[in-house]
């Protein structure tokens, strides 16, 4: 029978996951200062313009426009900036602090990343078969000292991942109970909130339509209630998202995506700064192989979703990642392995859809830093974040299953050890971020020194 509690309920420890993660955000947006994070800067200078103007942006606006690259970031999604600009203004009501000010604008990374780690139990809760590999899930995200990172300054990634993780658990939910009107709705804001994120989520918009079409043929009983229901869905996500790309186009001239445009403001201030920048290998005629293995694109975006800080500049001691990349690919092992038993949960359609989506980001940010601009920075796949998840936590889920029903009657101890091992994953997860926060993360990002951090170096400086 299904257990219809709530998650919180349901999970004694996730509220108390969600809050503590909650305060080490807070701790972070409030000490940390304004270049902390990549590119916060500028997404504040749009914030404090929305803040300031009471409207949006152009894009083309002096007051906004980055001097290093000559554009803003007010031409392609922005929805962080626009409610943190909100923010902001009910903020400058009552001080006009610089501290406070960029604290309110940094809260909506704060409610995003709190928000990512309750549906990652929602998400969980539909998977998993051992209640402690929910935790072992939620962990993944809650423990990743890069989406701690994300969670506490200005940026689009976190909200990008909350959303990505409402589609997946949509889906889900759509399989499991129907595409009733309340999951409908809940589709078509996460994938309308998706669009006004980032582009880098966008594969996440094309498993919202895949997923739905997949559930729904599975589930509904005509064919007719599926197209129906599919264009209710559709006009959702055009109330929440169409208004933007309309803007765009109107302003932009047809131009809905906003790169075309961001290219004339960089072509207009370039002269205006007499600054010519070119920063893609292409333009220096590196092939694409050069660039993903002698340029370190490949390791310098695998380390960095797993954690670099600052101004990419504060690494992790290597052993932490190995540490991640060896716990990741032992996860996948088992999930290949026991793939017999895990397409009960996870169908080869779906997992294709999601393999397809986890490579969408990947892409599109070999391609940009390639073709646009030199960037290779894990925040940009952050959006991957949500099948790593799968994967890993319904890996771990079996292989806690497989040892359990080995030892079944025979040795009842290690029976008891296989019921236990996400719950020592989860615990392992814990500790080690607690480590890298207490010894990188807060003394590096906010010079605040605790007893004996100090005197382990777990860090160095690029």
């Amino acid at each position: 029978m299904e257990d219809k509690r709530s998650i919180i309920t349901k999970y004694k420890l996730s509220l108390p996951m969600i809050i503590f993660s909650g305060i080490l955000f807070l701790i972070l947006a409030w000490k940390m200062d304004a270049n902390a994070g990549p590119d916060e800067i500028y997404r504040w200078l749009v914030a404090e313009w929305i803040a300031n103007n009471g409207k949006l942006p152009t894009g083309f606006e002096l007051d906004i426009v980055n001097p290093v690259w000559c554009y803003s970031y007010a031409f392609t999604p922005y929805l962080p900036s626009m409610i943190a600009g909100i923010l902001v203004k009910i903020a400058m009501v009552f001080t006009s602090n610089a501290q406070v000010l960029l604290f309110a604008a940094r809260l909506i990374s704060i409610i995003s990343g709190m928000g990512t780690i309750y549906v990652a139990f929602r998400v969980g809760d539909k998977l998993m078969d051992n209640k402690d590999s929910v935790y072992f899930f939620a962990g993944i995200v809650a423990y990743l000292p890069q989406f701690t990172f994300l969670s506490s300054y200005l940026n689009n990634d976190v909200l990008s991942v909350l959303t990505s993780f409402m589609i997946l658990d949509a889906v889900l939910e759509g399989l499991r109970s129907g595409w009733n009107t309340k999951n409908m709705v809940y589709l078509a804001s996460g994938t309308g909130l998706c669009m006004l994120t980032y582009y880098f989520g966008y594969g996440w918009v094309l498993f919202a339509v895949a997923g739905y079409f997949y559930t729904a043929f599975r589930v509904e009983k005509s064919r007719k209630d599926v197209f129906r229901k599919a264009g209710i869905i559709a006009l959702l996500v055009f109330a929440v998202a169409g208004w933007y790309f309309i803007r765009n186009g109107i302003i932009y001239k047809g131009d809905f995506l906003g790169y075309r445009a961001q290219q004339e403001c960089a072509d207009y201030y370039s002269v205006y700064y007499a600054i010519f920048p070119v920063n893609n290998p292409g333009g220096w005629s590196m092939g694409l192989r050069d660039m993903l293995h002698n340029g370190r694109w490949v390791s310098t975006t695998v380390e960095s979703f797993i954690g670099v800080f600052g101004g990419m500049i504060i690494c992790l001691d290597g052993k932490f990642y190995d540490f991640y990349l060896t716990a990741f690919w032992a996860c996948v092992l088992v999930f290949t392995l026991r793939r017999y038993k895990t397409r009960k949960k996870i169908s080869t359609p779906m997992l294709l859809m999601l393999l397809v989506t986890a490579a969408f980001p990947v892409v599109f940010s070999i391609y940009s830093s390639f073709a646009r601009d030199y960037q290779p920075q894990g925040r940009y796949l952050i959006t991957v974040l949500p099948v790593i998840c799968v994967l890993c936590g319904v890996g771990m889920d079996e292989f806690s299953k497989a040892v359990t029903e080995k030892f079944e009657g025979k040795k009842p101890a290690l029976a008891k050890f296989g019921k236990l091992v996400p719950a020592i994953a989860a615990t392992g997860l814990f500790l080690m971020f607690i480590v890298i926060f207490y010894t990188v993360i807060l003394p590096t990002l906010t010079f605040i020194y605790l007893p004996g951090a100090d005197k382990v170096m777990f860090y160095y400086v690029r």
